[in-house]
C-alpha cells in the first residue's frame, strides 16, 4: 500500500473515532441536562444554554436562532434541535452520525464487515427518532436507544476490529474528543456551580451528581470514593481516577498507549507524556474559581495541540 493510501485510511479511521464519540457524548449531554432540570426549581438561573457554551457553538447558535428566545420551554426546543437535528449545524448529533457513516462506507476494506451496517442502521434510526416535531418523551426514549446503540457499535469494533495501526487510529479519535468532552463539562457546569449565590447552594450536589451522570461515572464514584458527592472529591475522580474510562487521565493514558504502538511517534508522545506527568501532579481539589477555569483551558490547549500534532505528523496531505 502507498503512503498515501496508508494516510488516507488512517485520517479516516481517526475521524470515524472521533464522530462516533461525539454524536454518543452529545446524546447524554441533552439527556442529562433535561434530567437535571427535572430536580432544578424553575427560578434557578440555568437551563439549556449551557450546553451550547460547553460545545463552544454560541456564534453558530445566535447565526442560526438570534440572541433570545420567548420562554423557557422554546428555549429547550431550540436547543435541542441545535444540537441534536439541525442540518444547519456541523455538530450536531445527526451530522456527527452522518460523517461517521461517510468515513465508515470509505472503510469498508478496513473495518469487520458489519461495521457500516451497524452505523448506517442508527444513522437512519437517529434521523427518524429525532425529526420534528419531538416531544420530549420521543427524544429522552430516542437518545436512550441512540447511546445504548453506540455503546454497542464500540463494543462490536473492539472484539472484532484487527487491533493493528488502524485500530490505534480509531481509538486516538475515540479518547482526543472523550477528554475534550470531559474538560468542557467540568469547566462550565463547576463554573455555575462554583458561584456564591445563596439560593443556589442547597443544589450544588444535584449539579455535580448531573456532572458525573454526563460522564457516565455516578457508579464508579459511589464505588470508588465512598463519601457525599462534593466538588473536590468529584474534581479529583474524574480528573485524576486512573480507571475512570471518561477521567481526562484515563483518556490521556489510552491516547499514549496508542501513540506508543505507532511508528515514528516521538513527537506527539512527548506532549502527551509531558500533559500526563502535569496532570498527576496538579492539586486539582485546591482549584475554585478562575483557578479551576484556567487549569481546564489549558488542558483543552494541549488537547487541540496534540490533535494538530497527530494530524501534521501521520496525515500530512490533509
Amino acid at each position: 500500500m502507498t503512503t498515501h493510501t496508508l494516510s488516507s485510511t488512517a485520517f479516516r479511521t481517526y475521524w470515524l473515532g472521533r464522530y462516533l464519540e461525539r454524536a454518543g457524548s452529545t446524546a447524554r449531554l441533552v439527556q442529562v441536562n433535561a434530567n437535571l432540570m427535572m430536580d432544578l426549581p424553575m427560578r434557578l438561573p440555568l437551563g439549556w444554554m449551557p450546553l451550547v457554551d460547553i460545545l463552544a457553538q454560541e456564534d453558530a447558535f445566535t447565526d442560526l436562532y438570534g440572541d433570545t428566545v420567548a420562554s423557557p420551554d422554546s428555549n429547550e426546543k431550540l436547543v435541542a434541535r441545535f444540537l441534536l437535528s439541525d442540518a444547519r449545524n456541523p455538530g450536531s448529533l445527526l451530522n456527527a452520525l452522518g460523517f461517521a457513516r461517510e468515513n465508515a462506507r470509505t472503510l469498508r476494506g478496513t473495518l469487520p464487515r458489519a461495521a457500516f451496517e451497524h452505523i448506517n442502521e442508527i444513522h437512519l434510526y437517529a434521523r427518524e427518532v429525532l425529526q420534528e416535531p419531538l416531544s420530549r418523551t420521543r427524544r429522552n426514549r430516542g437518545l436512550k436507544d441512540i447511546i445504548a446503540h453506540l455503546d454497542q457499535i464500540n463494543g462490536f469494533l473492539s472484539s472484532t476490529m484487527l487491533h493493528n495501526a488502524s485500530w490505534q487510529f480509531f481509538r486516538l479519535g475515540n479518547f482526543i474528543e472523550r477528554a475534550d468532552m470531559t474538560t468542557r463539562i467540568i469547566d462550565l457546569r463547576s463554573i455555575d456551580l462554583l458561584g456564591h449565590d445563596t439560593e443556589l447552594a442547597p443544589f450544588a450536589d444535584i449539579q455535580w451528581r448531573s456532572v458525573l451522570n454526563s460522564l457516565d461515572a455516578m457508579q464508579g464514584y459511589t464505588a470508588t470514593v465512598q463519601n457525599p458527592i462534593n466538588q473536590e472529591d468529584v474534581l479529583e475522580f474524574l480528573l485524576q481516577n486512573p480507571d475512570l474510562p471518561r477521567s481526562l487521565l484515563r483518556c490521556l493514558t489510552t491516547i499514549r498507549n496508542c501513540l506508543r504502538a505507532l511508528p515514528n511517534n516521538d513527537e506527539p508522545l512527548e506532549l502527551i507524556n509531558n500533559m500526563r506527568r502535569q496532570l498527576q501532579r496538579a492539586s486539582v481539589r485546591r482549584l475554585e474559581d478562575a483557578k479551576l477555569h484556567r487549569f481546564v483551558d489549558v488542558r483543552q490547549k494541549q488537547l487541540f495541540t496534540l490533535h494538530q500534532k497527530i494530524t501534521n505528523h501521520y496525515f500530512p496531505q490533509r
